[in-house]
């Protein structure tokens, strides 16, 4: 793995961190390239990068621990959890989507990211309230729970649908329910920047990204952490360590089935909360690819073999979801 690893740097194919972890045996933990090309400050293994949309696991799981204090329910609609903290009124649209659509990219809300603001506004500071004004009065891309298209905007409600039953902001809830029980010391969420030595995004190598400002990302993307903590995060999943046996089981249990030409042009069966589903080489591979603008993640668990496989770029055309799988196959080979 190392070889390997070593022979993508050296080709200019891969500059980030990647951690392969095997029955708590690390197999490969790697660093490559820069973190700050103007300041030739290097990647390291333990260096912070954004996850993008691998925060995603995280927010999913801090709800269905809430569900599980009794907090919220799956299935409750949305609106009363916004309306008036975050939205006026909701729309007559709105009004069926439950809480276990949002999360499961079929609500039919439709994906800010995709909307000709969004990455404009990227480095500038904002407030939930006013992203959720962006898209409250689209219209729905499908009748909700009749289709699957990946939402942003849906784990953005889920973060303030957090921030309402807690009554605390949602890098607060994160620490409390995750972060701090699991020892994650360089995982948070911040409206700003990650710590001091985070790794700058790149679109590609010398071509360094526009500052992203994570109000933005919010809770659909707006958490950072490092390969350590990454791979810590994914074998509490098969410790039980995140939460009961029967919260992971449903975790990682398929709610949609994704289009024929995959998720997140990724090949995958289905998709749960905050994991997609898929197998490789017959055994379970659960993961989520980050995208988002200088940062390329990719975070994998095989559940029945114990290994976690972290992949993190801070170049954005980086195959991460590729050398991720090639990971993979080869902890599970050897």
């Amino acid at each position: 793995m190392q070889s390997y690893l070593r022979g993508l740097a050296a080709t200019k194919r891969f500059t980030g961190s990647a951690l392969v972890i095997r029955h708590g045996q690390v197999l490969a933990r790697f660093a490559a390239g820069e973190a700050d090309e103007k300041k030739h400050i290097p990647n390291r293994p333990d260096t912070i990068f954004r996850l993008a949309s691998v925060s995603k696991q995280f927010t999913a799981m801090v709800v269905l621990k809430l569900r599980d204090r009794g907090l919220l329910h799956l299935d409750d609609p949305v609106c009363p959890y916004l309306v008036p903290k975050y939205i006026t009124a909701c729309p007559k649209a709105w009004r069926p989507i439950t809480i276990r659509e949002i999360l499961t990219h079929t609500s039919g809300i439709p994906d800010i990211s995709e909307m000709s603001d969004f990455f404009p506004k990227l480095p500038k500071p904002t407030t939930t309230n006013e992203i959720i004004q962006r898209f409250v009065n689209k219209p729905l891309d499908f009748k909700p729970g009749t289709s699957w298209k990946y939402s942003n905007s849906g784990y953005i409600l889920a973060g303030a649908i957090i921030e309402t039953v807690t009554h605390k902001p949602y890098g607060t809830v994160l620490h409390d329910e995750i972060t701090g029980p699991l020892n994650l010391q360089h995982t948070g969420y911040s409206n700003g920047d990650p710590p001091a030595g985070y790794a700058k995004g790149y679109l590609k190598l010398g071509s360094p990204a526009p500052p992203i400002n994570g109000s933005e990302a919010n809770a659909a993307g707006g958490v950072y952490s490092n390969a350590d903590d990454m791979g810590r995060w994914d074998r509490s999943f098969g410790a039980n360590l995140v939460a009961p046996p029967a919260t992971v089981k449903e975790a990682f249990t398929p709610q949609a089935k994704c289009p024929s030409a995959g998720c997140l042009d990724s090949p995958s069966s289905g998709y749960a909360f905050g994991w997609l589903v898929d197998r490789l080489n017959g055994h379970r591979y659960m993961y989520h690819p980050g995208l988002l603008q200088g940062y390329h993640a990719s975070n994998a668990y095989l559940p029945d073999d114990d290994i976690a496989v972290v992949v993190l770029s801070n170049v954005q055309d980086t195959d991460v979801n590729g050398i991720n799988r090639h990971l993979a196959t080869m902890a599970l080979k050897s």
